[in-house]
């Protein structure tokens, strides 16, 4: 019988979509087939680093590289958790923000492993620092003067090294007395030792741009009982973050 041009591109054609068919079939059976674009479950998880307590956080994510796909989600209160879904094999780059902690960004890649139900991702954040409050504990000043004790400084040589470990960090030096004598008094000593206290970090080349100062006076105190172990806890140097 006689095979027309016709009929033997009719049967390579079949020939050849049987042959693409059996290859997939293989392929899958091997674990090598999988559509790179197919949707997997993400679960996240928004922790405090230090604590582990549940973080309420907005989530934002885009796709690399061109960052042509994007969204966001929120952390549910009762355990941090939020879920998400995404491209398997394939880069994105995540946002998580949340009032009163730094904001983390992490580039990853979604690959599900075999027998995974989803990908897993954790982000422990850190409280912002920015506002929070230290009371140099060990500062100690002449009575009714604004000479540092010798003895007082290891503590200010350890705000030195806290401060070089940061380089960008600004802070604020905030003067208090305790609140006996005149207010005006107590108001010029208060600025008086913040200066000192600023002075004694630039001549450890702490830049003087990255210190301000501020005086209380007696005005904010901690506690108003008179005793000489109240008045000694008035009488204070606080360092505030301004800007991390």
């Amino acid at each position: 019988m006689k095979i027309t041009p016709a009929a033997y591109l009719a049967l390579f054609f079949i020939a050849s979509a049987w042959q693409l068919k059996a290859n997939a079939s293989f392929l899958s059976t091997a674990g090598f087939y999988q559509q790179k674009d197919s949707l997997v479950k993400v679960s996240g998880k928004v922790v405090d680093d230090k604590t582990g307590e549940p973080i309420v956080a907005s989530v934002f994510y885009e796709k690399l590289p061109y960052y042509d796909d994007m969204g966001s989600n929120k952390s549910k209160q009762q355990d941090g958790s939020f879920e998400l879904f995404l491209f398997n094999n394939t880069s994105y780059t995540m946002k998580i923000k949340a009032n009163g902690y730094d904001a983390v960004d992490r580039e990853f890649k979604v690959g599900l492993q075999a027998g995974d139900s989803a990908f897993n991702l954790e982000f422990r954040l850190t409280p912002d620092r920015a506002n929070q409050m230290i009371t140099l504990e060990n500062l100690i000043f002449e009575r009714g003067r604004s000479k540092i004790s010798s003895s007082s400084f290891e503590e200010l040589d350890r705000l030195v090294d806290w401060l070089n470990e940061r380089p960008n960090m600004v802070i604020q030096l905030e003067g208090h007395t305790d609140f006996e004598g005149s207010d005006a008094a107590n108001m010029e000593l208060s600025l008086e030792r913040v200066n000192a206290v600023k002075d004694y970090l630039i001549s450890k080349n702490i830049k003087k741009n990255r210190v301000q100062t501020k005086a209380f006076g007696g005005t904010q105190p901690l506690t108003l009982e008179r005793t000489d172990e109240d008045k000694r806890r008035n009488r204070r140097v606080e360092v505030r973050v301004i800007r991390e």
